[in-house]
């Protein structure tokens, strides 16, 4: 005969300190259990000191021989459990599950089998149920699905009083064993969510919690702050923002999208993650769920409507994100809100404006109002009034974003059906649902213990100190995550620097982001374009410097000035590394996002003077915040000490020389060299001037110099490329005066062919600044073979050999630096040969300069930062998480948003 198949072993652990009174009734209510299954019941004496408690458990032991006994030295809840675990795992290694089980409470006959049969068939990490107690009467409900998000963000809603399965032990979860916390049980759950396990709730079972009016569940309370903090020290992955956005993704989406002529809804949070599909019964269903019984249904608190053209037009223009940042933000100041997309080449940008009642708000791409608004429209009977959004005139209060990138100017394909009539048409069938009669009952019978499934990204926000979150969970190609910030994005040297620093981050293998900090556009420049994978804005609440506190006599900001901080934390929390390149406003924050994880990194490129040159400017606030950098990023050696000189450290420095804003292909490449190396014999020497006419770059030095040359006789042809600040009075324009003495003045250019044109033309790159960093102009110059003529302030003299590659003219006062510029001119226009001879030097510099070396020892340092890893869930039913592709790519097939 064949042996009847073994039975599966539960383990009940069972801790004990202080309850040798109660623990007979535990143990006689867990052999009263009836189940299938086979029983070993595991008791951790955690070192009770009374007699008592030994007799009792002899006794027990002897007649019960399912019954094991440990003693041992007092070590804390924590400790105890642990001591059973590991029993366990070494006495009873068939075990399949454990059930903790405290001295002092009870467990039902049929709740083992229920729990352990359920565990069996959800395929999660422990089951759990609610909780009911006596002696001190209270009961909660602790929702119909399980919720990491809640677990993490809210409060500890599973009981030890679980039933747990053994694979989470053998992946090495458990107990804390430090005394001072006082939710080890908590913390134990975090723990398990970490290693990739979710919780499944049961409602056919329950145990007996005995409530006093004091024990340690009190106790705990009282230092919840404390033991919060705890928490958050522990699991620091836990509580990161793509880790967090990732659990409201699957559990509580923020963002229900109609796409107009579809009949359904996405419901997502991150829109570069597969979303969920909602038909529109479904929403009706959902929506009055959430209203009685809010606790367990789920409806997104903002709701979107466009077509799916528009959605994947979005998705090209890496600002998806950052929109629905601005959507939520506008959703606090107008009732509803409108998107209307531009098609511009040289651009990117975002307006918004906010419309009165009564206003016409014109044709949309995207319609988007908050879910509170319908609930109220709805409940105060305002059909109509919601309605007119569909007309001429809309009564309620509207915002209009105005979003601007380059996209195909192939007309795009549209839905019949306007965003407005999408939102107008679910609002109506959620209003005349039968549904709506009975939403006021909640069918639960056990009171409400969770916060409102739709409100969660309220605490969210909380949670991270931001609002609002930026919608980006985890990719699932564990890239990094890079934030470069800047304060403007046009097309001035630091910035290039930031846009190169991007491009070298993202071929290392970083998702990177840009942040525009303090305006609402970029200017598109061909070289940089896609260095970036998402583009961020945030333009109102962020000043550009400080005011009252002052570092070294500079201005500096600190927490206390009144900004948009939680736009910010919002935005920025969560990345793998921050490069903050001279956006003030940052530096407050980057103690925090470094004590959550991020590599923090501040990146400096001048000095300024003021107009009696005293040293000011970034420098001076940054190295008041030096504490909460990681490492410092300079343009030159000089600055570089500098800084050492306000005490950072030198280890904390990288010094990056900059190279040129722009490459030239092979074929301009070679035309230049051939035509430097033959040189114009015959000619009038011609000269250069590329940037402000203003007094920083010596505007004034240049037209003296260009006036001497002209009463010298010495026979020149200049061109003055760049724009001034007008004054009203004309006689005082740059440009006016250098007309006058047959400069021809042009505009500012900014794409990389115009700027080579240039340069390429002329002989001589003439810069008499007062003050520079480290200027790409000259990299720019020299690899077109441009001889640089330049005045040594800054870190000039780092991208410049004087008789080898440029022309230094000593930092002197302004008539000694005029009268040597003129003396140079003169010279190489008699000689040549020499110019040719430093043109060809030049050719030679730019050959060696690379950003990939530039940036090299920093990218290998940021080589040793770890991605943040994702918590996958073990669970069958987990959503899968973001993949490498693109956004577009995510949203252009169905059920995808």
């Amino acid at each position: 005969m064949r042996e009847a198949p073994q039975q599966d072993l539960i383990a009940i652990a069972m801790p004990l300190y202080g309850h040798a009174a109660l623990v007979l009734e535990a143990l006689e209510s867990a052999l009263a259990s009836v189940t299938d299954c086979r029983l070993a019941i595991v008791v951790s004496v955690d070192g009770d000191p009374r007699h008592e408690v030994f007799d009792q458990l002899v006794f027990q032991a002897a007649a019960h021989p399912e019954i094991r006994v440990i003693f041992a030295e007092n070590a804390g809840p924590g400790g105890a459990r642990n001591r059973a675990i590991d029993y366990i795992l070494e006495e009873l290694p068939e075990a399949k599950a454990v059930y903790f089980l405290d001295a002092d409470n009870r467990v039902l006959p049929h709740t083992i089998e229920t729990l352990y049969r359920r565990l069996q068939t959800s395929g999660a990490g422990w089951v759990y149920t609610n909780i009911d107690t006596f002696s001190v009467n209270w009961r909660a409900h602790y929702g119909n699905r399980y919720s990491r998000l809640i677990h993490c963000i809210s409060d500890n809603i599973c009981d030890t009083g679980s039933m747990i399965s053994i694979d989470v032990f053998r992946r090495g979860v458990r107990f804390d064993d430090d005394r001072q916390n006082g939710f080890e049980d908590w913390e134990f759950w975090l723990s398990a969510i970490e290693a990739g396990f979710v919780g499944e709730p049961c409602h056919d079972a329950a145990f007996e919690y005995r409530l006093r009016a004091e024990g340690r569940f009190k106790e705990a309370n009282r230092e919840r702050s404390t033991s919060v903090s705890f928490l958050r020290r522990q699991h620091k992955a836990l509580f990161r923002r793509p880790t967090l956005v990732g659990f409201e993704h699957q559990e509580a989406p923020r963002y229900a999208l109609i796409r107009t002529g579809e009949g359904a809804l996405d419901i997502f949070t991150d829109p570069t993650q597969p979303a969920g599909a909602m038909a529109i019964d479904d929403a009706v269903r959902a929506f009055w769920g959430s209203v009685g019984e809010p606790d367990n249904f789920h409806f997104p608190p903002f709701l979107a409507a466009c077509n799916s053209e528009t959605l994947k037009l979005l998705a090209r223009s890496r600002l998806l994100p950052n929109i629905l940042c601005h959507l939520e933000k506008l959703a606090e100041k107008a009732n509803v809100v409108f998107v209307e997309l531009g098609n511009v080449e040289s651009e990117r940008r975002i307006d918004w404006e906010v419309l009165p009642s009564g206003a016409r708000p014109g044709a949309a791409d995207l319609a988007f109002v908050s879910t509170g608004l319908i609930r109220n429209v709805i409940e105060n009977s305002a059909i109509d009034w919601f309605s007119s959004i569909g007309g001429e005139q809309a009564w309620p209060t509207t915002a209009r974003l105005k979003v601007r990138f380059p996209f195909p100017k192939a007309r795009q394909r549209r839905s019949l059906v306007r965003p407005e009539q999408a939102l107008l048409n679910l609002v109506s069938a959620i209003a005349t649902s039968p549904l709506r009669k009975t939403a006021a009952t909640r069918w639960t019978w056990r009171p409400r213990r969770l916060p409102s499934l739709s409100e969660l990204y309220k605490v969210l926000r909380t949670e991270l100190g931001g609002a609002p979150v930026l919608p980006l969970a985890h990719n699932a190609a564990k890239r990094r995550t890079a934030a470069v910030l800047v304060p403007n994005a046009s097309f001035g040297g630091a910035e290039k620097v930031a846009y190169a620093a991007g491009r070298e981050l993202k071929r290392d293998g970083f998702e990177t982001h840009l942040f525009v900090l303090g305006a609402g556009r970029m200017d598109v420049l061909d070289e940089f374009d896609q260095s970036f994978d998402y583009v961020h804005f945030w333009k109102d609440g962020i000043p550009a410097w400080g005011e009252t506190n002052h570092f070294l006599g500079q201005d500096f900001i600190t927490e206390e000035h009144p900004l948009d901080w939680a736009g910010l934390r919002g935005l920025l929390s969560g990345f793998d590394l921050i490069v903050n390149n001279h956006v003030m406003a940052a530096h407050p924050l980057m103690a925090k996002f470094r004590s959550e994880g991020t590599r923090t990194a501040c990146y400096l490129h001048v000095v300024d003077e003021t107009a009696l040159r005293r040293p000011a400017g970034q420098p001076y606030a940054a190295i008041a915040f030096e504490h909460s950098y990681d490492a410092f990023l300079t343009c030159s050696e000089q600055l570089k000490s500098y800084l050492h000189s306000f005490g950072v450290p030198f280890g904390k420095i990288f010094a990056v020389p900059n190279g040129p804003g722009f490459s030239i292909d092979a074929k301009m490449q070679a035309q230049v060299t051939e035509a430097r190396k033959a040189g114009r014999a015959e000619g009038p020497l011609r000269l250069l001037y590329m940037g402000r006419l203003d007094r920083q770059k010596g505007i004034d030095r240049l037209h003296s110099t260009l006036g001497q040359l002209k009463e010298r006789g010495i026979a020149y042809e200049a061109r003055a490329v760049g724009g001034e600040i007008l004054s009203d009075d004309p006689s005082s324009s740059w440009m006016a005066r250098l007309r006058n003495i047959g400069v021809q003045v042009s505009p500012p250019v900014f794409a990389a062919k115009d700027i080579a044109a240039h340069l390429a033309w002329a002989d001589i790159l003439v810069m008499p600044s007062r003050w520079e960093g480290a200027p790409l102009m000259i990299a720019e110059a020299q690899q077109l073979g441009c001889v640089p003529m330049a005045t040594a302030v800054g870190a000039v003299d780092e991208l410049v050999i004087p008789s080898q590659d440029g022309i230094l003219i000593g930092n002197a006062t302004d008539a000694q630096i005029v009268a040597e510029m003129v003396r140079a001119i003169a010279a190489l226009a008699r000689d040549r040969a020499a110019l040719t001879r430093l043109a060809e030097g030049s050719l030679a510099t730019a050959a060696q300069r690379s950003w990939s070396a530039s940036f090299a020892d920093f990218i290998a340092w940021n080589r040793g930062v770890a991605p943040a890893a994702a918590i996958l869930s073990n669970a069958a039913t987990a959503a899968p998480e973001r993949d490498g592709t693109t956004a577009e790519a995510g949203l252009s097939v169905r059920a995808v948003a």
